[in-house]
């Protein structure tokens, strides 16, 4: 089984994907191998880059929060944050005063809400105007409603905070680090439902197919892979992954390398 991240990974911004790596991800399947993407992307923005004909299996979306077969495009799972956490959640990010965007649940979590406190966030306007159609301000005061998802935008600072705050005062949610793919710099902080990650999904997979971890490769290239990366009994990182992933995993150029080399 092969689990791999996309944006950065076997997508790099601009470009078109590797017919390389296409061609590897063909050969694995006529091997036998279950193949799964496993992104950050919610499920209407990854099926804008990957076509019907792509050869996988399993798309994993929204760092777990969802899980379709490609082939039948039937959703397997989807996870809902309720209303109590997410309320909880939403207080939580006012009450540190960050910008966000509380998703509707799958299958229509391209539709949310958003609140900005007014200080410089490009980035976070950047992805705004991205998807201004189908955002709505959200009218400061309690949420009644279940999300898939919270995204908050941190521009700059310390990469490790208020990441790390929020993981204490959320113990009971899945609260992910990834790095903006607008920017490639800012920090995207994710609150989901207890149990979300890209390892959890890809374990579910895994037992579905009966592999075991040890039979399962996944390669990464940004901290929402990490988990992802130490499930996996063989893991790489492609060459533009932060300096403590590259430490603690094989680094490579490709997804084809990679796969070539073993």
């Amino acid at each position: 089984m092969l689990v791999c991240d996309l944006d950065g990974t076997l997508l790099m911004s601009g470009e078109p994907f590797d017919p390389r790596d296409v061609h590897a991800m063909h050969e694995l399947g006529e091997k036998g191998a279950v193949r799964a993407i496993a992104t950050g992307r919610a499920l209407a923005t990854a099926k804008k880059v990957i076509t019907a004909e792509f050869p996988i299996d399993y798309l994993i979306f929204s760092s777990g929060a969802g899980i379709l077969d490609w082939r039948s495009q039937e959703l397997l799972v989807s996870h809902t944050l309720q209303p109590d956490d997410a309320e909880r959640a939403v207080q939580t990010f006012l009450a540190h005063e960050l910008d966000f965007m509380i998703h509707a649940p799958i299958p229509g979590q391209h539709i949310f809400h958003f609140h900005r406190t007014g200080n410089a966030n490009p980035d976070f306007e950047r992805r705004l105007a991205r998807y201004a159609a189908d955002g709505r301000v959200f009218e400061q005061g309690a949420w009644r409603n279940p999300a898939s998802q919270l995204l908050a935008v941190c521009p700059g600072g310390d990469p490790a905070e208020p990441f790390e705050t929020l993981r204490r005062e959320l113990p009971d949610l899945s609260v992910i680090r990834a790095t903006s793919p607008l920017d490639g710099r800012s920090m995207w902080i994710e609150a989901f439902s207890a149990g979300v990650s890209k390892s959890q999904a890809a374990a579910w997979i895994a037992r579905t197919c009966d592999i075991s971890s040890e039979n399962a490769w996944a390669i990464g290239n940004d901290y929402n892979d990490w988990d992802l990366l130490r499930w996996a009994g063989s893991a790489a990182v492609v060459t533009n992954a932060p300096e403590a992933m590259r430490a603690e995993f094989t680094t490579v150029s490709s997804l084809n390398e990679w796969l070539g080399s073993h």
